[in-house]
């Protein structure tokens, strides 16, 4: 299973940089696999997820920056490879407090749910802020 704390996360020595950082992470991108639950009521992470997510760390390398403010991603997913961009916003905040990917999976599943799409698979591009 994967740890989201803080304890968990990298620490570079690059703090809050003022330019975007890019990298490529090589690959056929996956989508990160549902939750499993073991027969004895263990719920896990996939082991193909952790080792996909696992390659992030390593495309990224020891010596990125990290942003602590807020930021724009950007992620272009090929057959070969996934290409990430992050650039850091000034100036921004929102009383929202939810991960910005929960508010789009929501609003895909209500759109499939509402029939205006047959399936979520069908979204080849999403542009998402919070504001």
């Amino acid at each position: 299973m994967t740890d989201k704390s803080n304890d968990s996360l990298p620490t570079h020595s690059n703090v809050q940089p003022s330019t975007e950082f890019s990298f490529l992470v090589e690959g056929r991108p996956l989508p990160k696999g549902r939750p499993r639950m073991s027969r004895k009521g263990r719920v896990y992470t996939p082991a193909t997820t952790v080792r996909a997510e696992a390659e992030y760390a390593v495309a990224v390398g020891e010596d990125a920056p990290v942003f602590d403010g807020p930021v724009r991603v950007e992620l272009i997913f090929t057959e070969e490879h996934t290409a990430v961009t992050i650039t850091p916003v000034e100036d921004w905040s929102t009383p929202l407090r939810g991960d910005l990917d929960n508010y789009v999976k929501l609003a895909l599943d209500g759109i499939q749910r509402a029939g205006i799409i047959v399936n979520d698979q069908q979204v080849v591009h999403i542009d998402a802020t919070k504001v």
